[in-house]
């Protein structure tokens, strides 16, 4: 009986005791919150940017790294001799504290493992015997779930180091400037004494006091033969740090965003960081030159065109810059695209058959419903190649061949291509589309270039290691390498205007682009292995004297693309033969003729495209002998006839190329035939077309100054009489000009020629105030 008593209360005592330890020993699943420091990496792990956790601290979240052996063994020969063999509590060191403690009068030393540390550091706690007897506990229970190289880990990586400094891997960054596996043993031998006391001691405070400590060490690591006396002599001699170094900062706005954008620590990016950085040196000193001239901002953005990963992420030349609001994030701002989104429009109008690059568009005054397109220097060519007009950037011809593919379906190109903030319905945008009145960002623009570099297959850009993106095909292969060979041919700015005579050049497909009002100036540019798109301007906004793509953009996209690395086999585009065709076309206007209809010559055209169409201002003529005059079966002799294939441009076509010497003429129909009266009109308008507006200046004394109006007629030497609102004005013969100074309102022009043609129009003049 007294046998099962005793067994009872040893039993009830062993109850308690294994209860109270269970209480105690509890421990959080996991041991620390995830509030660590968000890290923005580039491509190869190296560190872009560290933000301050949500306790203001620096605290680097934990990786999957090898604690590196020389802080391992200074870590364990300070802290803990006996850390690979105790349970989480070494009772010798226990006994050494409580002879010492009671000996010395007072707590001389501890007995805390680094198991108890780690248990005091996921939960602080106040300094107490019972608080101690909770961290044994709860090491025993640590050491029970975690293995010793987790649970050394785990200690490193939340010790205080001083300040804000929170784990070894931060503070060996803050501290030395380096990764944990590049420290030496004085490095190592500080780290390891720092969590010691490191409100006290510390690098910012005391450091004389913490060399001390550390070379103490250091000697204790000499007299256990762990390191050589030579060591010990070079370690003792190395400096303590006496502050802080910064992280390092790189794409510091792409960082921001991406972590205010996710909830992960680490965000593994596409950035290759010497390409960054020598973007953004780059980038910095050329706006030192711009600045002088009113610019203050640039940003660019350079992306591997054959997987769209970006590269370099330069949203502004520098964040710092607060007075020039450099923390503006310029690749992601919107402006308008000028004349940047050209190339898309020719693309799209080869695919649908509507011209091939030998292709003749007009380039005259034109008004489509009141919308007048004019060239940036203001002239005309009466008609241009298509591959002329995008090389030269034209916007008459441009604007021609959106009115014939149409704006909606332009408007859908465009945002199924990538340019996805684009406001407004494609009829608020109108033919002025293609002209920059619709808005887009660095990074769009970037997109759809290398879209058009990736032959037609488009997708957003990626800038976050493993995202996927989806390819949609949104213009042929062919259509693609002939616009990069179009653009190819566009002549580069100043020093690379002789670029083909240097065999360290490559060639570049690129167009540039000023907004409305020259605020905003692009240049982009794309090789099957870059794609670079350039920004330059004001973030403030606002008209920016004789600001140009060609004069503020190109020079530094070049730039960048001239230190870019560049491999041999992405030297140039390889023509897609699979959607290569050969096509016959007039060899002066560009289209397919008949059967019959003339001279041909043999050019590339898309194989996917549509149909080519047929030649609009080729026809075949009816004409006497001499071909003088054009005859038709009401009055044409049989025996002096003959077929004879033209070309008929628009009479305002002929004005603009006799100006030039060239002679594109018709014989006039036979006079004395009945059907004379009823063939096209010889007259058109050039100033004013229907419905247009002309102000009326005044000149600096106030006078009202003169308005021109012209005309052309398709026969020269043909005379013209001038009537506005029934009031006779005069003729003219050769050059049909006048000038007038009409009233404020609506007014009726009228003109007829010698042989009865006729043409009349309306429109409105306003007198300056």
């Amino acid at each position: 009986m007294k046998l099962n008593k005793g067994l009872l209360v040893s039993s009830i005592v062993l109850l308690v005791l294994l209860t109270g330890f269970v209480r105690l020993s509890r421990i959080p699943e996991p041991l620390f919150p995830s509030d660590y420091s968000k890290m923005v990496l580039a491509e190869d792990g190296q560190i872009l940017r560290v933000f301050l956790n949500g306790q203001e601290q620096w605290i680097l979240p934990p990786d999957e790294g090898e604690i590196p052996a020389k802080l391992r063994t200074a870590v364990l020969h300070y802290e803990d001799k006996r850390f690979e063999s105790h349970w989480g509590v070494d009772p010798l060191a226990l006994v050494r504290a409580l002879w010492q403690n009671m000996t010395r009068g007072g707590r001389i030393s501890g007995a805390s493992t680094i198991t108890m540390q780690v248990a005091r550091l996921m939960e602080p706690k106040e300094r107490t015997l019972w608080n101690k007897l909770r961290e044994m506990c709860q090491a025993v229970r640590i050491e029970l779930n975690y293995s010793k190289d987790q649970i050394l880990k785990l200690y490193l990586t939340h010790a205080p180091y001083g300040g804000n400094i929170l784990g070894y891997r931060t503070a060996s960054l803050r501290y030395f400037g380096c990764e944990p596996a590049q420290l030496s043993w004085a490095q190592a031998a500080t780290l390891a004494v720092l969590p010691n006391n490191p409100a006290n001691v510390n690098p910012m405070r005391n450091p004389e006091e913490l060399k001390k400590k550390r070379d103490s060490l250091l000697q204790s690591l000499f007299e256990a033969d762990i390191i050589t006396a030579e060591t010990y002599r070079l370690a003792v001699a190395e400096p303590v740090p006496t502050g802080q170094l910064p992280f390092p900062l790189a794409a510091p706005h792409l960082a921001e965003r991406l972590a205010l954008s996710s909830e992960e620590n680490v965000l593994l990016t596409t950035i290759d960081l010497d390409v960054q950085v020598r973007a953004e040196g780059l980038v910095k000193a050329y706006m030192d030159g711009l600045s002088k001239v009113g610019v203050d901002n640039a940003a660019a953005l350079l992306v591997h065109t054959p997987s769209g990963e970006v590269k370099a992420y330069v949203a502004s030349q520098d964040y710092f810059a607060d007075e020039k609001l450099g923390k503006i994030d310029g690749v992601r701002m919107r402006r308008s695209t000028g004349s940047t989104l050209k190339p898309f429009l020719f693309a799209l109008a080869m695919d649908a058959g509507l011209i091939v690059r030998e292709s003749v568009l007009l380039d005259i005054p034109t008004s489509y419903g009141g919308y007048s397109p004019y060239n940036a220097d203001h002239s005309f060519s009466g008609i241009v190649r298509a591959d002329t007009a995008l090389i030269r950037s034209l916007n008459v011809p441009a604007v021609q061949l959106l009115h014939e593919l149409g704006v909606e379906d332009f408007y859908s190109f465009l945002q199924t291509a990538g340019l996805k903030g684009i406001k407004g319905t494609p009829q608020q945008h109108g033919l002025s589309l293609v002209l920059g009145s619709a808005s887009g960002s660095l990074w769009e623009l970037a997109g759809l270039y290398r879209g058009l570099g990736n032959y037609g297959l488009f997708s957003d850009l990626t800038v976050l290691a493993g995202e996927e993106r989806e390819e949609v095909r949104l213009l042929s292969r062919g259509s693609s390498y002939l616009v990069l060979e179009t653009l190819k041919d566009v002549t580069r700015p100043k020093t690379e205007y002789f670029w083909q005579e240097f065999q360290s050049s490559a060639p570049l497909a690129w167009k540039t682009g000023t907004s409305y009002g020259g605020s905003d100036a692009w240049a982009v540019g794309v090789s099957p292995e870059w794609t670079i798109a350039v920004w330059t301007g004001n973030f403030s906004g606002g008209e920016i004297k004789d600001l140009s793509g060609i004069d503020a953009a190109a020079p530094l996209l070049f730039q960048l693309f001239a230190m870019l690395p560049k491999s041999p086999q992405y030297y140039w585009f390889s023509p897609p033969g699979e959607d290569l065709t050969v096509v016959a076309v007039s060899a002066q206007t560009g289209y397919r003729l008949k059967e019959g209809g003339g001279e041909l010559v043999e050019v590339l055209a898309p194989a996917s495209a549509e149909p080519l169409r047929y030649s609009p201002y080729e026809r075949t003529l009816y004409v006497n002998g001499s071909e003088t005059l054009q005859v038709c079966s009401l009055c044409w002799d049989r025996n002096d006839l003959k077929r004879a294939e033209r070309v008929i441009y628009p009479p305002l076509v002929n004005a603009y190329l006799r100006e030039k010497g060239l002679q594109y003429t018709v014989p006039p129909h036979n006079p004395a035939c009945p059907a004379a009266q009823q063939g096209e009109n010889p007259i058109h308008f050039v100033r004013p077309q229907a419905g247009t507006k002309l102000v009326v200046p005044r000149d600096d004394i106030g006078d009202y100054q003169k308005v021109r109006l012209e005309a052309a007629h398709q026969q020269p030497g043909s005379r013209l009489y001038w009537y506005l609102n029934n009031s006779y004005l005069g003729s003219t013969n050769g050059r049909h000009e006048m000038l007038i100074t009409p009233e404020t309102g609506w007014h009726s022009l009228y003109v007829v020629d010698e042989v009865g043609n006729e043409r009349a129009v309306t429109f409105y003049a306003e007198r300056s105030s």
